[in-house]
């Protein structure tokens, strides 16, 4: 007889003969290539931003040098210092100035106009679309460069020059007047405005990408002038690398934006062919595997439509042909047929238990003590007593009447404070006549909180406290008080003793929340029926003096009841 293989070992085997050579094969072979691939166009594109870098530099430093003649110039120094020492300055200066500024406007092409504010505030121009240096719409509105101590300032201006044929986006280079004989001394400023589109006879790399020059977030210089004026950080990424570098003279950033198209083309048709090779590859795996692994699969279908069967409440369900089982789902398959027999064994054992509970439970509860009985047993007792002038005796019977009534009837139910101190009140009452020396009880609770409600029997236990263990072996009166108020949001009651008081020890004791003591139930009672009612909004903590008494701090959350003056009586 054939042995058959291990489900183990069978998908162990086909991993590592088929499958996982396969991937990390060709993994490897389409990770390389892709990384090649990305570092030479890495190196073209910082070749590239590197050019279109240099490019502006070259031409800026064209017109810096243009700029630079001009404001080094003597004569045109004297001119404008003529300017500023003269309250009116002669039309033949300005004439001249502005010959000199219309000289360099022809001369240089690109150049749109130049203007020149002196330190006085006299504005020299020239408009080279109008062809004047007396009509123009722009050049003599350019505000003064703060050069702040800089020789040079370059900046992308906002100014559009309309022409006929299309509109003109300038930038703009700022220099100072130099007097070399005092440095320090301000003469005035010369801006040169050029048409930023003489950057794109060079500066454009290749017909695959896009350079920007941008000031700050917003592009100044373009070769579409649409672009000029939007934000960079807003134009769409996607399908292109992206390049950034900062020009060291102007302070401009240069974006070089890399079309993807043919890269990615490349890259695809690498790929398709890995990818080719892998699909054949991996489906040739798949059929050997199903080929396989079908008997497993077909075996492990039924083993899940039984366990959904045995869900649906079926337990006679069994999977057929597994009693000799030969690899591991096999024996999954025979231990689930002992399974289901035992589940079927135990749901009928459990259903039997629970009916079985069901009568003990009946049973115990008509042996129960009908609390009507002891109701009407206190009744009799209470006429007893009147009849034969008890009078005392008849009121504890009836205020332990109340109290059983008070208890029994909807524990954990919530009730007014002044339910809960009216049977309080019955209580003590009750509770004085274990005592041999006088106990007087204060409350201290406005009439606005008697509406208030909280948990029934919840200031019972520190009560009964106080006068088992506080009081025990005094020889002065006793006293209880009871104060309630407002916290904000919280209840804040206060049950204090003039007792014997508690050790620090034991107040420590009582104080923790996590104490597993078995010596005080009533306590830990209260605080379980605390973390039960009002869950983590409530604080419970004890304070106490040897030889002077003891306090307990409840904070719990405050409920408003039906009405400010409820009934106070307890319904007896």
């Amino acid at each position: 007889m054939k042995k058959s293989r291990s489900l183990r070992s069978m998908i162990f085997f086909l991993a590592v003969v088929l499958i996982i050579p396969i991937l990390c094969f060709s993994l490897y072979l389409q990770a390389q290539t892709w990384r090649t691939m990305k570092n030479n166009l890495q190196r073209e594109l910082e070749g590239e931003l590197n050019t279109a870098n240099h490019t502006l530099q070259m031409v800026m430093d064209k017109y810096d040098m243009v700029l630079y003649d001009f404001c080094t110039n003597d004569e045109i120094i004297e001119l404008v210092e003529e300017i500023n020492e003269s309250e009116k300055p002669s039309d033949a200066v300005k004439y001249q100035i502005r010959r000199s500024l219309a000289h360099i406007c022809n001369r240089n092409a690109g150049v749109e106009g130049i203007t020149l504010i002196t330190e006085s505030g006299t504005i020299c121009f020239y408009d080279k679309e109008a062809a004047s240096f007396v009509s123009t719409k722009w050049a003599n509105r350019i505000p003064a460069v703060d050069m702040q101590d800089q020789m040079a300032v370059y900046r992308g201006s906002s100014y559009v020059l309309e022409t006929e044929n299309r509109p003109v986006h300038m930038l703009q280079l700022a220099r100072r007047l130099a007097d070399y004989r005092n440095m320090n001394r301000q003469i005035g400023t010369v801006i040169l405005s050029v048409d930023q589109s003489v950057l794109w006879e060079d500066i454009q790399v290749s017909d695959k990408s896009t350079v920007y020059v941008c000031e700050a977030d917003q592009i100044i210089a373009a070769a579409d002038p649409a672009e000029i004026g939007t934000s960079i950080s807003l134009k769409p990424q996607r399908g292109y690398r992206v390049l950034e570098t900062r020009n060291d003279k102007t302070g401009w950033d240069v974006y070089h934006f890399y079309s993807k198209v043919r890269y990615d083309q490349l890259v695809k048709a690498n790929i398709g062919i890995g990818l080719g090779s892998l699909v054949a590859l991996t489906l040739l795996s798949m059929m050997l595997i199903t080929l396989m692994t079908r008997p497993v699969l077909d075996l492990v279908g039924r083993l899940v439509y039984a366990m959904s069967e045995i869900e649906n409440g079926d337990f006679d369900v069994q999977i057929p042909g597994v009693e000799h089982p030969t690899n591991e789902v096999e024996r999954i398959a025979a231990g689930f047929n002992e399974m289901s027999g035992q589940l079927k064994q135990l749901v009928e054992t459990v259903k039997q238990s629970t009916v079985d509970q069901k009568n003990a439970e009946l049973q115990a509860m008509e042996a129960q003590i009908d609390p009507h009985f002891l109701y009407n047993t206190l009744d009799t007792i209470n006429w007893k007593a009147l009849e034969h002038d008890e009078f005392e005796i008849s009121n504890m019977v009836g205020a332990l009447a109340d109290i059983l009534r008070y208890s029994i009837r909807n524990p954990g139910d919530m009730v007014s404070i002044g339910q809960e101190l009216s049977w309080l009140d019955r209580y003590i009452m009750l509770q004085k006549e274990k005592l041999d020396q006088p106990l007087s009880v204060v409350t201290d609770v406005p009439e606005k909180l008697m509406g208030y409600r909280i948990h029934k029997l919840l200031l019972q236990p520190f009560v009964e406290n106080a006068i088992n263990h506080g009081f025990r072996r005094m020889s002065r009166p006793c006293r209880i008080e009871i104060s309630m108020k407002l916290a904000g949001e919280q209840f804040y009651i206060r049950i204090r003793d003039n007792g014997c008081g508690i050790p620090p020890d034991l107040v420590e004791e009582l104080n923790n929340k996590n104490s597993s003591d078995g010596h005080h139930v009533g306590v830990a009672n209260v605080r379980k029926r605390l973390e039960l009612y009002y869950s983590d909004d409530h604080e419970m903590y004890f304070e106490s003096r040897e030889g002077q008494g003891t306090s307990v701090h409840l904070f719990i959350r405050a409920v408003r009841g039906g009405g400010q003056n409820e009934d106070n009586h307890s319904g007896r």
